[in-house]
């Protein structure tokens, strides 16, 4: 009897890469799935006003080889950006390393997000998104154009299969992604049209992983010189960001089980609620198995 091969998740990634290091982990986490043919990653977006975001991700992408993976940011200004003392990493890996957008500026993450859309299967696509949610609340909002007459809303419900999110505490609390910017946390959880499943900040917190990093990979790493910019030489990191892309590609077993009900966020604080409901749209991570049995396999993946 033979297996049938799985098909690769493909996956855009939405992160805040800058305010913490473990988005470099997660990108190192994705790059792993995809050489061991679990993903296909279609796309990148940086979900703040760092001039420096996008330029950390193509570089982590031109290093595992892949320097061809779009890449899209936020098109606001003043979103945890320099002044606000969150780019301890993202600029030196930017400055250091190759890639497109040391001095040019990356595309719009909608108008990208638009076209990854656009060209893919139906409910063919999984969106991880690891920061605020500004770029999903925007693409939700976007209207028809020349790259598709669908409403970002339509287009979402038609080519997401599901949106993975770091966010939130559960079953109800405060989190940092939320709390940044409440307004597109409060609006994707409402307005979201396909299923979206949350890990919140109580799943990653236990999970500390990064020191393999400084005993098997290259001084010259961007992913180990990310941990050290930001935590120190051979300290290790929680791995709220990590743990979604794992679960985004892998699904739940073995090392969680799911919550399904409805989340309520609170458009001025990020606070979120939690309502128990079988049907409900919404799921959230439950932990089954001990946090360092987490830890070894997602080090395992950040050192492939």
């Amino acid at each position: 009897m033979t297996t049938e091969p799985s098909v690769p998740v493909r996956i855009i990634l939405d992160t805040d890469i800058g305010p913490d290091c473990d988005d470099a982990g997660a990108a190192a986490v994705l790059h792993a799935l995809e050489r061991s043919g679990e993903a296909a990653i279609a796309g990148m977006m940086h979900c703040t006003s760092s001039r420096w975001g996008a330029g950390c991700l193509d570089a982590i992408n031109a290093y595992y080889g892949r320097p061809d993976i779009p890449v899209g940011t936020l098109k606001r200004e003043g979103f945890l950006n320099d002044d606000a003392g969150y780019e301890k990493y993202n600029k030196g890996v930017t400055l250091n390393y190759p890639n497109r957008y040391k001095e040019d500026a990356a595309p719009d993450a909608v108008r990208l997000y638009r076209e990854l859309l656009a060209g893919g299967e139906d409910a063919g696509t999984v969106i991880a998104a690891i920061g605020p949610l500004p770029n999903l609340m925007d693409l939700l909002q976007s209207g028809p154009d020349a790259i598709s007459p669908l409403s970002g809303a339509e287009l979402v419900g038609r080519k997401v299969s599901r949106l993975v999110v770091m966010g939130g505490t559960f079953p109800s609390g405060k989190e940092w992604n939320f709390e940044m910017h409440p307004e597109s946390a409060a609006y994707v959880a409402s307005h979201w049209p396909t299923p979206i499943t949350f890990t919140g900040f109580e799943i990653g917190l236990p999970i500390m992983t990064g020191r393999r990093l400084f005993a098997d990979l290259p001084a010259e790493h961007p992913v180990r010189q990310s941990y050290a910019w930001y935590v120190g030489e051979g300290e290790a990191r929680p791995s709220w960001d990590l743990t979604a892309i794992l679960y985004a590609v892998r699904g739940a077993g073995p090392y969680w089980d799911t919550v399904q009900g409805r989340i309520a966020v609170d458009p001025a604080t990020g606070a979120n609620e939690w309502q128990d409901d079988e049907q409900g749209p919404h799921a959230y991570l439950r932990a089954i198995v001990p946090s360092e049995q987490v830890a070894e396999a997602l080090d395992e993946l950040m050192v492939k």
